[in-house]
């Protein structure tokens, strides 16, 4: 069973990728001097949410109320509210990779919301959805999941887009982030 720090592991290792890319963009010949600022704060504010991931992992096998802290959701909500619109001005593998830092940090707003986020209701999963969340913070792959419950792999995949689809989210640490704060899930 993975637990939150892993959760905090996998974002921040991703973001750690996705920091190392930026700069990679944003140090190439050619570009732009106020593209290349825009890069490197979009950087920056990566690496502040990467930092406040690594800071706050729960060492402790009590579980916390919430998955990620107050300050890393604002930080989530500050980066996705500064993620550039570059539109057709910029080269396809720049395009790319701030398509990857969209869909990596497209948390459901109701989910970024403190105030609200626990209280909110989503869509209400059927039986065999709510057998797939459980195991969903195993990290199984579908064809194991589906090899584990006697299903299609076909229909595990269907199962797991409802989910996201009900959940307002794009991946697996979404979803497994929404059911924990929504108690759906306990580790």
């Amino acid at each position: 069973m993975r637990s939150v720090r892993d959760l905090h592991d996998e974002l921040s290792d991703r973001l750690a990728i996705l920091c190392n890319l930026l700069d990679s963009q944003a140090g190439k010949s050619g570009i732009e001097e106020n593209l290349r600022v825009v890069l490197r704060k979009l950087r920056m504010d990566l690496a502040d949410l990467a930092d406040l991931l690594n800071a706050q992992i729960p060492v402790d096998s009590k579980a916390p109320s919430r998955i990620f802290s107050i300050e890393i959701r604002s930080q989530i909500s500050v980066v996705k509210a500064n993620v550039p619109d570059l539109g057709e001005t910029i080269d396809e593998g720049l395009s790319q990779l701030i398509s990857e830092i969209v869909v990596e940090l497209n948390f459901p707003q109701y989910f970024l919301n403190i105030e609200n986020s626990s209280g909110v209701t989503i869509g209400e999963l059927t039986r065999r959805e709510r057998e797939i969340l459980k195991i969903l913070p195993r990290g199984l792959t579908s064809k194991a999941m589906a090899s584990e419950l006697f299903l299609t792999e076909a229909t595990i995949k269907s199962h797991i887009s409802a989910i996201y689809r009900k959940f307002d989210v794009v991946n697996r640490t979404q979803a497994i982030a929404v059911a924990l704060d929504n108690k759906l899930l306990a580790f």
